[in-house]
């Protein structure tokens, strides 16, 4: 499906192209939102393939693997879907048992907590119960009468070392030597292939190598100019200068002592913003879990971070022993007459982005090739419009919404329809400003 950005009326694919730009002074409906990907180097899993992760799955992840997990963890705290995406390949675990071979499923250091275990089966003479063990915990069980009745279970493939298919009882025998492996940006670069075709609401970027940092900024820019699709990436400390792309300066504890660096919390501010309602903003809102942050910073800090585009964590002044996010922004700092202050907030991204990807599915599921390009077929797809933004002002999210917001017109080509934009996003409240009169 083509779509992104246009400057004069030259594509050739079929397909709806979209600008948003801002106008006004530089001083932001419910979905089913909360989709995330996220790349991680993991000791076990399917290596160099997305993963589609429930919660449910990420409980399981959290209890089998525990600190390994953390990001899908803290993705979850708000996303309800993550796309876990295992970057490293190593080594599988192995053993060998007389003519058995045993070999870990995937390759990572968690293999090396296999064990398989051969013992001759009560009262079945001939026959043998084959035991996968995970440390001291039995996983799997067969009863087999030679290596060629074994079939290969969740963690261990089962082969012969040689013709002879005879099995060997065994008091337990551990599979060794299994390795991580090391990730290259290369597997970065695999990462956003594979997410590329998936529908995300945002990407979490857990690296602070400079050169994979610029190749996610690098993707999030190509997703949004070039291939309309509208999502947020959050990476650790930079400034990229683009409202697409969130960057993280510090990190939290949590209430069990484990610290999340601000690296590590990419995740979590990807699921909060990939969740996070069009009405409702990260300002100010609490980090589920997190009872300090890791690094603080004072007042004049905190509005030199603002201005430069940074979210930064800081203890609420409210409610001992609680975290809450500063101001819901991203990188944005340069302001022109098209991408203006409001475009920094990301309430309002997230809304343009809801928009534009909507305008996008209706242009192509309802007109692009199924209705005429006449003034009619131009007519009825500004009524449909016009009706979608009156829903979105009814939800509080866009406000005095009116016909004139939307015109339409005959492109350059016979087959082009040009269409322009007004709206105006609400934004939360912020900034309070008092007076307290003493009188008396």
């Amino acid at each position: 499906m083509a779509g992104g950005n246009w400057t004069v009326q030259n594509k050739v694919l079929p397909g709806v192209y979209i600008n948003y730009v801002g106008s006004g002074t530089n001083p932001m409906v419910e979905s089913d939102k909360g989709i995330v990907g996220i790349p991680a180097v993991f000791p076990w899993l399917k290596e160099k393939t997305l993963i589609s992760l429930t919660r449910k799955d990420a409980k399981s992840l959290a209890a089998d693997f525990g600190a390994d997990a953390l990001l899908v963890t803290e993705a979850m705290k708000n996303s309800a879907h993550v796309y876990l995406y295992r970057l490293n390949t190593g080594v599988k675990a192995t053993a060998t048992i007389g003519n058995l071979i045993c070999t870990a499923l995937y390759s990572g250091v968690y293999g090396n907590r296999l064990s398989v275990s051969i013992e001759n089966t009560v009262a079945q003479s001939g026959k043998y119960d084959v035991i996968t063990w995970l440390d001291t915990t039995e996983i799997d069980r067969q009863t087999v009468t030679d290596i060629t009745g074994l079939t290969d279970n969740s963690w261990v493939i089962f082969s012969k070392a040689a013709s002879d298919t005879a099995l060997s009882v065994n008091a337990g025998t551990k599979l060794v030597n299994g390795t991580d492996g090391t990730v290259t940006s290369a597997d970065y670069a695999g990462f956003l292939s594979q997410i590329e075709l998936q529908t995300v609401n945002a990407i979490a970027c857990p690296s602070d190598d400079s050169d994979i940092k610029n190749l996610f900024i690098a993707f999030e820019k190509r997703m949004i100019q070039e291939e309309g699709q509208y999502l947020q990436m959050v990476v650790p400390d930079s400034q990229a200068d683009f409202e697409g792309v969130i960057s993280v300066k510090n990190g939290v504890t949590l209430e069990d002592g484990t610290r999340v660096s601000n690296v590590q919390a990419t995740a979590y501010i990807a699921g909060a913003t990939a969740a996070c309602p069009l009405t409702g903003s990260l300002t100010n809102a609490k980090y589920d879990g997190a009872v300090d942050v890791d690094q603080r910073f004072t007042t004049s800090q905190q509005i030199e971070y603002a201005k430069s585009g940074q979210m930064v964590f800081i203890p609420s002044p409210v409610g001992g022993n609680s975290v809450m996010v500063q101001k819901d922004i991203n990188t944005l700092t340069t302001f022109t007459t098209d991408h203006t202050y409001a475009m920094s907030k990301n309430k309002i991204i997230r809304i343009l982005y809801s928009i534009c990807s909507e305008i996008n599915n209706r242009g192509m599921l309802y007109y692009s090739g199924k209705v005429s390009n006449s003034k009619d077929g131009r007519k009825l797809f500004q009524a449909d419009i016009l009706s979608y933004f009156r829903s979105l002002e009814a939800n509080g999210v866009l406000h005095d919404v009116a016909p004139d917001d939307i015109t339409v017109a005959q492109g350059d080509l016979i087959d082009a329809m040009v269409v322009s934009y007004a709206v105006r996003p609400v934004d939360v409240i912020e900034t309070i400003y008092n007076t307290i009169t003493v009188e008396g």
